[in-house]
């Protein structure tokens, strides 16, 4: 399932990179298995090769559910250009004769870094701009509400 829903993943970007594609790997990782679920109602027994026996299910999705979870968080992370990346990128580039913190500090840049992020953050209606500054949407407000949880719950520093 995981298999088929990466390969959904990549033709839908070979197609076109969608607007919002947080939600769109979401859609994805769901319609998976719900079709999958559907084609199974539809004839009537699971195919053999492609389903595991009844019992194997709820581990079977869980299994599902951390990996995707875990590809999400991957994705992420990968969805726009890292600053330890680029800057490790750019140290390999130097060879031995390295870079100095001036030529590293031209690498991360606001407009290279923090636009995009903020353009990205708007995109998705997590935040809105406004006469007054920046603000939290609805949206942006829960996802605060939940990473702040996380980040109690794994006793992480929030930087805030």
């Amino acid at each position: 399932m995981f298999l088929l829903a990466l390969a959904v993943h990549a033709l839908v970007w070979r197609v076109r990179v969608p607007r919002m594609q947080t939600r769109t790997l979401f859609i994805i990782f769901a319609a998976v298995p719900a079709c999958l679920a559907l084609l199974v109602a539809a004839t009537g027994r699971p195919p053999p090769s492609v389903l595991p026996p009844v019992a194997d299910v709820p581990a079977m999705g869980l299994f599902y559910l951390g990996a995707v979870g875990c590809y999400l968080i991957t994705y992420a992370g990968v969805e726009e250009a890292s600053p330890s990346l680029l800057i490790i990128r750019t140290l390999e580039a130097a060879g031995e004769h390295g870079c100095t913190r001036e030529e590293l500090s031209q690498v991360v840049t606001d407009a290279r870094f923090v636009a995009p992020r903020i353009a990205a953050l708007k995109r998705d209606q997590v935040m809105v701009e406004t006469p007054e500054g920046n603000l939290l949407t609805p949206r942006g407000a829960r996802i605060a509400f939940v990473a702040g949880l996380l980040a109690r719950c794994f006793r992480m520093d929030t930087g805030g």
